[in-house]
Parts: C-alpha cells; sequence; structure tokens
C-alpha cells in the first residue's frame, strides 16, 4: 500500500523568530504539483506558520509516520535547525526516506555527509519531486534513482553523485498554486491578510491617497508572482534557477481573478525577484492590470530596464510602491557585484519614482571585497541624492546590509579562498551552524572582506545614514523632517506599543543598525506577523518608545528607556554636529548589540590597524579590485582550491 501509495509531507521549518505574512509558494508549487501526479496523500506542515515547539515537530511526523518526507530549506541560515530534524526524525522512523529541497542543496555533500538527509533537489521541485516519487515506487536502491534529474545523494561508496539539472518548467506552469491547500481560515487571514491589519499596507501603500477609497476598506492583501529567476548573475546571490520565465499575462490574470472574486483582494505584492524586464511583457500586463482597480507593488526591479514612461503607466495602473536592487552608489562596487548595471541607472530610477510620487526605499550591500572609504563615500552622495528629490521620502528609508557569504555564489568561493570559511566538510560546517537561524541585519556572524577593521565597517554603516538624514533636513528642513518619520510605519503606530501589545523583532533581512527595533503586531491577525517587505528597513520595525502628548522624547528620555536606535533618528542635528564622535557612539551601540567583550576585540583590532597599516591582509590586497568575483574565479586569478571534491563544482558554481 505505501509504495502505491505512499504517505508524504511537506514541511516549511522556521526561518525568523516570527512568520511573515509571504506564503510559501515553493511548497505549495511542489503539493499541487504531486497532487495533479496522482499523489493525493501529500500534506504541508507549516511549521514556519504555525511555530510549534521543536519536540511537538517530532511527535507530529512521529505520528504521521510519513513514506516521504520533504524539508524545504530554503535558505543557508536553516542548516542547524534542517541538521536537528532530519537526524531525529531518522532515530525515530528510520524507514522514511528524506528529501531536502532549497537554496541549502548548494551545500550537499555537507547536508548528505552531516545530516539526516537521504536525498537532495538540486532542481525546481515541481518536476524533480514528482519523478523522484516515481522513482521511489520500484527502486530498490539509491542506485536506481541515477536517472532522476535534480538529485544529489551518496552512492555506495559514501561519495556524492549529482544527476544532471531538470529542464527549467515553462513559464505557464510556474508557480501553479492550488490555493485550496491553506484555505483553512487561519491560513487564509494570515496569508490573505484584512488591508486594515497587514503590515504592508503601513510600510508601501500608504502614501498613495487610493488607499482611503471607500470601496477598499473590506479588501484584503495577497501576494503573486509573476515571474520566476532574474536576467542577472550578481556574485553575492544565491541563484538556483537558470534564467527568467514569465508568467503569460492571461494565465496571470486568471491566477489574479480567482484571488480577486475568491478571497476579495484588492492589493497585491507581486513578489518577483526580477519584474517587468520583457518590455513586451509589461506593457501587454499594465494594460491588463488597470482593469481590475487593485492596488499593487513591485517587491524587485531593475534599473536598467525602466524608464518614465512606464513607471508613469503603472502607477495609471495601480501601482503604489517599486522597489530596486540598487546595492550600491559606486560603480566599482556595482562592477564587483555583477549587477551589469550602471550607477547613473540609480540615480535615474529615484529621481523618476519621486518624480511620478511612487514610493521606493534603497536597499544597499555594504563591505563587498574591494569596499573602501571612497565607495562609501560614493554611496552617501548617492543616498543624498535619493532624499533631495522629494519632501515626501522618508531619509530613514534605508536597507542596509553586509555582505553575506552564501554557498552556491562566488562570494562564498572568495571566502573560502581567503580563509574566511574552513576548507574542509568540518569547517564549512562550522560556518553553516554560525550563520544558522541569523539573517543579514546580524553584525556578529558577516564575515569582513574589506581591508578596513569590522568596527569601521559598523562607523560606515552609521555615516550612510547619518548623511542622508543630513541632507534631508538641509533641503527640506526640519519641520519636514519630522512630519515623514512620524507618519512612517516606524513611528506612527506608537499608541499601539503604549496599550501593552507585545513587541518581537521580527528579523527580516534588513539593517543590522537598526537597534531593537520590532515589527507591528497585529492581534487580530492569528498570530503575530512581521511584513514580506524584506526590501525596506524601517518598514514594520518600529522601537518600543514613549511619547508624551505625540512630542519628540528628549535624549535624556530615550537614553533611560534604553531606544540608542531612535537617538539619530530624532536628533539628526545632534549627531551631525558631533560626528567627530560618532566611533564613541558605535563602540557604545555595539556592546549594547554584540556584549563588552566583543566589542573591545573590535576596538583592539581597530586600534591595531590604525597604529600598524601594515597589519592589513595580505589576502586582500591580492584579490585583483573592481571586476566580478565570478571572473576572478572563472580566470583564476586566485589560486583553486586543490582539496576541493569534483563533483561538487556544478553546485558551488551556483546557476
Amino acid at each position: 500500500m505505501a509504495r502505491s501509495k505512499p504517505n508524504i509531507i511537506i514541511i516549511t521549518i522556521p526561518l525568523r523568530p516570527i512568520p511573515t505574512d509571504f506564503p510559501p509558494m515553493g511548497s505549495l508549487s511542489v503539493i499541487t504539483a504531486l497532487k495533479k501526479a496522482g499523489f493525493n496523500n501529500t500534506e504541508l506542515y507549516d511549521i514556519d506558520f504555525l511555530r510549534p515547539s521543536f519536540s511537538e515537530v517530532l511527535d507530529y511526523i512521529e505520528n504521521k509516520k510519513p513514506d516521504i518526507l520533504g524539508i524545504s530549506a530554503v535558505v543557508s541560515t536553516a542548516y542547524d535547525y534542517t541538521k536537528r530534524l532530519s537526524l531525529e526524525i531518522k532515530k525515530r522512523l528510520p524507514k522514511t526516506t528524506i528529501l531536502m529541497g532549497g537554496n541549502l542543496g548548494a551545500s550537499a555533500e555537507i547536508v548528505l555527509k552531516k545530516t539526516g538527509v537521504d536525498y537532495i533537489c538540486t532542481s525546481e521541485g515541481e518536476r524533480t519531486a514528482v519523478d523522484f516519487v516515481n522513482c521511489w515506487l520500484t527502486a530498490n536502491s539509491k542506485g536506481d534513482f541515477k536517472n532522476v534529474k535534480g538529485l544529489a545523494f551518496l552512492d555506495r561508496t559514501n561519495e556524492i553523485f549529482v544527476t544532471p539539472f531538470q529542464d527549467p518548467i515553462e513559464g505557464e506552469k510556474v508557480y501553479d498554486i492550488d490555493w485550496s491547500l491553506i484555505e483553512d481560515d487561519e491560513k487564509i487571514d494570515f496569508f490573505f491578510p484584512p488591508s486594515h491589519l497587514a503590515p504592508v499596507i503601513s510600510s508601501s501603500f500608504s502614501l498613495d491617497p487610493r488607499i482611503l477609497d471607500s470601496h477598499r476598506r473590506e479588501k484584503r492583501v495577497a501576494s503573486l508572482a509573476a515571474s520566476k529567476g532574474c536576467v542577472a548573475r550578481c556574485t553575492f546571490c544565491h541563484r538556483w534557477d537558470k534564467g527568467i520565465r514569465y508568467i503569460p499575462v492571461p494565465i496571470l490574470m486568471e491566477r489574479l481573478d480567482t484571488l480577486i472574486e475568491k478571497y476579495n483582494v484588492g492589493y497585491v505584492n507581486f513578489s518577483d525577484e526580477n519584474f517587468g524586464t520583457d518590455r513586451k511583457w509589461l506593457a501587454h500586463f499594465i494594460a491588463e492590470i488597470a482593469k481590475r482597480d487593485i492596488l499593487w507593488r513591485v517587491s524587485g526591479m531593475r534599473v536598467n530596464t525602466i524608464n518614465p514612461e512606464a513607471i508613469k503607466k503603472m502607477k495609471e495602473a495601480g501601482c503604489c510602491c517599486i522597489y530596486y536592487g540598487m546595492e550600491s552608489g559606486s560603480q566599482k562596487i556595482l562592477d564587483v557585484m555583477e549587477k551589469v548595471t550602471k550607477v547613473e541607472q540609480n540615480y535615474n530610477a529615484v529621481k523618476w519614482m519621486a518624480e511620478n510620487n511612487i514610493y521606493t526605499i534603497v536597499q544597499l550591500i555594504i563591505g563587498m571585497p574591494g569596499e573602501t572609504e571612497e565607495t562609501i563615500e560614493e554611496t552617501c552622495k548617492f543616498t543624498s541624492y535619493f532624499v533631495e528629490q522629494s519632501p515626501k521620502t522618508d531619509p530613514n528609508a534605508l536597507s542596509i546590509n553586509f555582505a553575506q557569504a552564501l554557498p552556491g555564489t562566488p562570494l562564498y568561493e572568495i571566502a573560502r579562498r581567503k580563509g574566511n570559511i574552513g576548507l574542509t566538510l568540518e569547517g564549512e560546517e562550522k560556518y553553516l551552524v554560525q550563520i544558522s537561524n541569523r539573517d543579514a541585519r546580524d553584525g556578529e556572524t558577516y564575515l569582513n572582506f574589506t581591508e578596513y577593521p569590522r568596527l569601521l565597517l559598523e562607523k560606515w554603516n552609521f555615516d550612510i545614514q547619518n548623511r542622508t538624514r543630513h541632507a534631508y533636513v538641509k533641503k527640506w528642513g526640519m519641520e519636514n523632517y519630522y512630519k515623514v518619520i512620524l507618519n512612517s510605519s516606524r513611528f506612527k503606530d506608537f499608541s499601539e506599543e503604549r496599550e501593552g501589545n507585545e513587541v518581537t523583532d521580527s528579523g527580516y533581512f534588513s539593517d543590522p543598525a537598526r537597534q531593537n527595533e520590532n515589527a507591528i503586531l497585529k492581534v487580530s491577525l492569528p498570530r503575530p506577523q512581521a511584513s514580506s517587505d524584506s526590501a525596506d528597513s524601517s518598514n514594520v520595525m518600529k522601537e518600543n518608545i514613549q511619547f508624551e502628548a505625540e512630542k519628540i522624547p528628549s535624549l535624556w528620555s530615550l537614553l533611560r528607556q534604553k531606544s540608542i536606535g531612535s537617538l539619530a533618528t530624532l536628533y539628526p542635528h545632534f549627531f551631525w554636529h558631533f560626528k567627530s564622535l560618532t566611533m564613541i557612539f558605535v563602540f557604545c551601540n555595539s556592546v549594547r548589540k554584540y556584549g563588552f567583550i566583543f566589542s573591545l576585540k573590535l576596538v583592539l583590532d581597530y586600534i591595531s590597524w590604525k597604529l600598524v597599516p601594515q597589519s592589513k591582509s595580505k589576502e586582500n590586497k591580492s584579490i585583483p579590485k573592481y571586476i566580478s568575483l565570478r571572473k576572478i574565479l572563472k580566470k583564476k586569478l586566485i589560486p583553486d582550491i586543490e582539496s576541493d571534491n569534483p563533483r561538487m563544482a556544478v553546485l558551488r558554481k551556483g546557476r
């Protein structure tokens, strides 16, 4: 019976302290594909949403006794939980086959040899999962899976075996999701929340007056994908899918109409990484969505694919917000990242957004190889230009992240060659454990790829924010400054905190310099929710500070409340005039975040660097500057690692 009708459970795992409103699209797509293939005894156990204890998870899976357990490990920071869970399941259910999918698969050899995972899906799960289960029905040994594309597993000799990648699925089949899989009231209210409860509304839509239209009051918010993949191959970004596929507009509109009619959706977050690069597709999309009277935002668009005419038409068709992966204000760093964009295009994008009064923020990644005081200065000039375009621009709407080395990226391979990550399986696993259950705002776990001490990197982060605030105040004045920030989602609902609602840090992809800022928790939702507004460091992040009569708290009041992060935000003049003392503030803030001992080490490292400049890493100097990291690896401008398993090469490259 098990062989003909296998019991399959697909699980998500907790990625951050609290779940976001973004549904598990990958898992839902795989389950939909399996059910269409006839494997109806397949269910979703959404641990990320439910947040049961670890023992409850184990008991649930043990009671269900799945024949196949699918683990969705969408990010490399999921390693520790995946290891613990898979090893415990193997103890309790040794006959259960464990298949893992997601970006953690770039570390396939470590996962297969150090955890309880039996097989890894290295391609799109919709096809690989179906082929895998069909093979499982008759398989007698692992060798029978060698003809299944998109797999990695250990052969009889305990060596990794990687099969060829699956062909990409067609555009019309991308994210073909049966939403009834999450149709119980609790999940629908969470993933399609009413607009007045959804954190994403206050962060991305609130500046558009159209949200005040009376017929939108009862509408819900949904996330929908219009494409899959990206045209770029940024050297810090783990690409698991090859190329990009756009869902044909008629099919996309059919899916949108279903959400509108079935769930009363009136707001849509298009979650694409690379929206609208195909200009013919974009024109068709704009024409069709304009017929539906919904408001929508774009989570990811490239600055080299947009123009003023397109932005204007998008707004007329209901677009309230567009985010771009700008990353830096320095062309040198953009080249290291292989963004294939020009810094002038960054400038154009923010200018055109202001001219059309569409909300955006600036996303930055600092600390890439080659980052210097000069490139940070160029970035400061860019962020200053950003806030000078309109008095409505929030000067705190910056998402500043330190470069993170993720497996399957050139940046990760550079880190290994520099010795920042161990070369053995044990050394790499140590790094994966170190970054597990963390996010890009965590200053303790990022690697320093520059020739400067880490304390200076922390200062660069603050300098960018300080310069940006000063530029806004200089251009638009303090009255406008306070008006903008107090109307931002970070502060405008401060009364909720005074009423005693619990606040918890969402930990969602953001600015490591934000201090104790907390997610808006809507108590009417099934559980605490952070916004999927991952690009916006000011989105739903707030501090639990006390305002008296809606007046700006004094410096001493903020210090008493330990609201360090709000000091610089609420008193930009003070921090600009005393910018010579910034390093002291950075140190004090570091103590608060990381503890005294860790911060003292940062200071000693900084003093050593100042006194003995020759102590700068020779390894850093050996890396050619200002060309793509991928080219450095491809041309072998730094030595390869001879001990690497050649069978892992295809996964280490990414796609």
